[in-house]
């Protein structure tokens, strides 16, 4: 059964957050996601900003309804497990740890580009959800039944196939994000 909504004030306005900005920067030309956007060359001049704001701007309606709905199912089973603090310093760490990965990919290899929201938020949230609850089933699309290291599995190998087709620069964000969840200390994701 899904929580209420509201029954957590981080994921409330988490995804209040989300949304807003997300129309906001559909609403005013792309301003809002130029200066939010997870742009390794600004970053490096000094927009250190960018690295925690890139991902509450979602670029298109369907990542949009995606993200909001995942931070609904699943940081709200996280935040009620966790507690609110622990959630937010898991997203935060992931999160920028995610940036500060794609900053310095970005300046090793070269390339440019700016980088908002995609799939890291999901991604980071599922394999979350997983570790914490490693026996709890998931059902996708009423036909496929999976859990725990089968969930992360799935989710990490998606985003290695959208690496393989779009280039690993492409989803840095998603694919540092991906990577970091799945190695974070499970000490650190036990309720104490």
């Amino acid at each position: 059964m899904l929580p209420r909504l509201g029954s957590s004030k981080l994921v409330s306005n988490w995804i209040l957050i989300t949304l807003g900005a997300s129309i906001v920067s559909a609403l005013d030309g792309g301003w809002l996601a130029r200066w939010t956007a997870l742009e390794p060359s600004r970053i490096f001049r000094g927009e250190v900003w960018r690295l925690v704001t890139w991902p509450f701007v979602e670029p298109g309606p369907i990542s949009l309804v995606v993200t909001c709905v995942f931070i609904y199912r699943f940081g709200s089973d996280l935040a009620h497990t966790w507690g609110e603090r622990r959630l937010v310093r898991f997203a935060s760490q992931i999160l920028v740890t995610a940036a500060v990965v794609t900053c310095l990919l970005t300046a090793l290899v070269g390339g440019h580009g700016a980088h908002l929201g995609g799939w890291a938020v999901p991604d980071m949230l599922v394999i979350a959800w997983a570790r914490q609850f490693p026996e709890r089933p998931l059902v996708l699309y009423g036909v496929l039944q999976v859990r725990g290291q089968q969930l992360i599995n799935m989710t990490v190998g998606a985003m290695v196939l959208f690496a393989i087709f779009f280039g690993p620069l492409a989803v840095a964000p998603e694919l540092a994000a991906c990577i970091a969840a799945a190695v974070y200390p499970r000490e650190w994701l036990r309720k104490r």
